[in-house]
């Protein structure tokens, strides 16, 4: 009897534990439930996105804030770095040969006015110091002048426009910016100013591409310039023959970004155009756009030199330069194809000429013989003598 009892009193409690359950979730179904239910995500939501307005808002501010100041700062620094770049051209270098001292220190102001840090990759073979050499680089960025200035003694060689440019202009100058006009007329003269640079004892750095990518893909390194190294012309702005009296070695070096605010721009657009700022054409824009960047960190790898007498030319020189280059900076990439040059016209490509259309051969007609027509008899045979025998002339009169 105890049993019994004692299941009756179990059954009747899972049976009553039933039914509390059922009218629980009976009542989770109604509809008042559920409306607060939906009020509650809707409220949860409008927290999210007000608090995402308000994190992109914060974003905007501090960004434009930190522009701000670093454009303040470097204003407020300009004429301390023209003071130093004169300095640098009218003193420091005359009398001590030395080109490089003050100019490097100018990039790493420039450096820290953009959140720009630049780091040597611990695989870099050694940069070559005790000959004049000419570094060759890609080129994604304005911003490539102060990463490799900040690491590397030699004289920039780049587009002349930037002697236009206030400020700049008076910079370059007294740095001994060698300006380079982007046509081939004028490769002569450019291979001069190169030359008289070597000969001096002094290195150079180019970017061989002609312009900027969007660190995506590199573009073809051109040939132009490097022919120097095989004898290619070059002659003064007098006309006077110029020539090379140095053993110049060629060593690449490959830029690569290696972080946007802590974060990898490997496959990211977005990011790499943070640094390269390839599709914004107003300078200022893209100045300021830099500046609002919390930090960005490039990462130089030297490779191995080499040497223009191990190549039959400099455009062979220049393709193995490139394809060492991409191995760190493009992997993957062996075809380059040669960029426009902003502001200078380009060759256009002539059509191919349609192909001629194929006629049929003709088969020759055979001769056809004239068909002789009948002669048409006349009725009558007197009328025909008639007609084939002139009118006789009557006799003149004797009186």
């Amino acid at each position: 009897m105890g049993k019994a009892a004692e299941n009756t009193a179990k059954t009747v409690e899972k049976t009553a534990e039933k039914t509390a359950t059922e009218k629980t979730q009976e009542t989770v179904k109604t509809p008042r439930f559920q409306g607060l239910k939906n009020a509650g995500r809707t409220a949860v939501q409008g927290v999210r996105n007000t608090a995402s307005r308000i994190g992109k808002i914060f974003s905007a501010v501090t960004k434009n804030l930190r522009a701000a100041v670093r454009m303040g700062t470097g204003l407020a620094l300009t004429p301390a770095l023209l003071g130093l770049a004169a300095f640098q051209g009218f003193v420091v270098r005359p009398l001590t040969g030395n080109q490089t001292a003050i100019p490097n220190l100018i990039y790493r102001i420039g450096s820290r006015l953009i959140g720009l840090k630049v780091k040597f990759n611990k695989a870099s073979a050694p940069v070559v110091k005790d000959r004049p050499v000419w570094y060759v680089a890609n080129h994604i960025s304005n911003a490539d002048f102060l990463a490799l200035g900040v690491k590397l003694n030699g004289t920039f060689a780049g587009k002349g426009d930037i002697m236009k440019w206030p400020v700049v202009s008076q910079m370059a100058q007294a740095m001994k910016y060698i300006g380079l006009r982007r046509s081939s007329q004028y490769n002569a003269q450019s291979r001069a100013k190169l030359i008289k640079n070597f000969n001096q004892g002094q290195n150079a750095i180019m970017f061989p591409e002609g312009t900027t990518s969007d660190g995506s893909k590199m573009h073809l390194f051109r040939a132009a310039l490097p022919g120097l190294l095989y004898g290619d012309e070059a002659v003064d702005k007098y006309g006077k023959e110029v020539t090379l009296d140095k053993d110049v070695l060629v060593q690449p070096v490959a830029i690569k970004i290696k972080s946007v605010n802590g974060k990898d721009p490997t496959g990211n657009a977005e990011l790499r155009e943070k640094y390269a700022m390839y599709h914004e054409e107003n300078m200022l824009k893209r100045i300021w756009k830099r500046m609002q960047v919390r930090e960005i960190t490039v990462e130089l790898t030297a490779l191995p030199p080499l040497n223009p007498k191990d190549f039959k030319d400099a455009k062979e020189l220049m393709n193995k330069s490139a394809q060492e280059i991409a191995t760190i900076a493009s992997p993957g990439q062996t075809v380059f194809k040669k960029a426009e040059i902003p502001g200078q016209a380009q060759k256009t490509a002539q059509p191919e000429p349609a192909p001629a259309a194929k006629i049929p051969p003709v088969t020759p007609v055979q001769p056809v013989a004239p068909v002789k027509k009948p002669a048409n008899k006349p009725a009558n045979d007197d009328a025909q003598k008639k007609r084939k025998t002139p009118a006789k002339k009557p006799k003149a009169g004797r009186g």
